[in-house]
């Protein structure tokens, strides 16, 4: 039994079945498997940095030390009560350099990057082009794209029309109109 009053095997995360426990301690434990039940953003991170502490037979008070944060917030880290994925870069690092992973790592397994967040998105304009290319590469429609120069001093709302036709026409999907924020083809409003 540790000093913290978890067994070595103990995990917040409900993954390793707890050693004898008190009642109170059983209860935290059932309180934490229904958390990891839910797996919140960040829960991976905790669970790697559970199964470090139990590699090296530490307590949580010593990964709470490794950490530079206080065991009480490591335990509410740990429940789910505060969100693992706003840790400060220092803290990221410290876990990713307690663990021996690289800093990226531990950034996704925090949950403050994604997979997405390494994708460059195209621009809008970028979108149009890609239509345009595929229009004029099309039998159907070659004879009907615009030239460089016209399509460049269309409206940005006649281009966009011109996509939707094409799209429609040729039953492809080149624009994925959820990526296009609300409002990026609306002209402001002039005060009157």
């Amino acid at each position: 039994m540790r000093p913290d009053g978890c067994s070595a095997s103990t995990k917040v995360t409900g993954m390793a079945t707890p050693k004898k426990q008190s009642p109170s301690a059983s209860r935290a434990s059932k309180t934490s498997q229904v958390a990891a039940q839910a797996n919140p953003p960040g829960a991976a991170l905790i669970a790697r940095l559970w199964d470090e502490m139990t590699k090296r037979d530490q307590t949580t008070h010593q990964l709470a030390e490794s950490l530079g944060i206080t065991y009480v917030y490591l335990m509410k880290l740990a429940s789910g009560e505060k969100h693992i994925f706003q840790l400060g870069r220092e803290t990221l690092v410290r876990a990713a350099e307690y663990m021996a992973i690289p800093v990226a790592q531990a950034y996704l397994l925090a949950g403050a990057l994604s997979i997405e967040d390494f994708v460059l998105m195209p621009t809008l304009d970028e979108r149009f082009a890609r239509v345009r290319e595929a229009m004029v590469h099309d039998p159907m429609w070659c004879g009907l794209a615009l030239s460089d120069d016209v399509w460049q001093q269309t409206p940005q709302e006649a281009r966009l029309l011109i996509c939707l036709l094409y799209e429609h026409s040729a039953k492809t999907t080149w624009l994925d109109w959820t990526l296009i924020p609300k409002g990026a083809l609306e002209k402001p409003k002039q005060a009157s």
